[in-house]
């Protein structure tokens, strides 16, 4: 079983769905649908699964989730979250155009001691 199937399968029990009906709207054989719900296989498209989650009428944060385990289920758990903790940092990443140049700037004796750093001379 994956995040994916347990979710499914959660929603369609909640929402008291019939995996026919859903098949059918989706223009799938019951029998793929249920190995959706039986997590031995994935949805081949993220369309499809936006499918699913209309038929099923999830709301637009279930849907997220629905999505979301369903890239977890595809990719596998551990790359999933490095993907997200990757995708987290990048969208953290302070933006070089908004810093103001006081911050960058150091302040004006380590100016001083920077530019009169003793040099060495080597010799060859």
């Amino acid at each position: 079983m994956s995040v994916f199937s347990d979710l499914l399968k959660h929603y369609i029990h909640e929402k008291n769905v019939k995996v026919m009906s859903l098949a059918h709207y989706c223009n799938l054989e019951r029998s793929t649908v249920y190995k959706f719900i039986n997590g031995k296989r994935e949805p081949m498209s993220a369309e499809l699964v936006e499918q699913i989650a209309h038929f099923i009428k999830l709301t637009p944060l279930e849907t997220y989730q629905l999505k979301e385990a369903w890239k977890m289920a595809r990719m596998g758990e551990n790359d999933y979250y490095i993907r997200k903790s990757i995708e987290h940092f990048l969208s953290d990443f302070p933006n070089k155009s908004t810093t103001s140049l006081h911050s960058i700037t150091p302040p004006p004796t380590q100016i001083w001691s920077i530019l009169f750093l003793p040099v060495r001379t080597v010799f060859c």
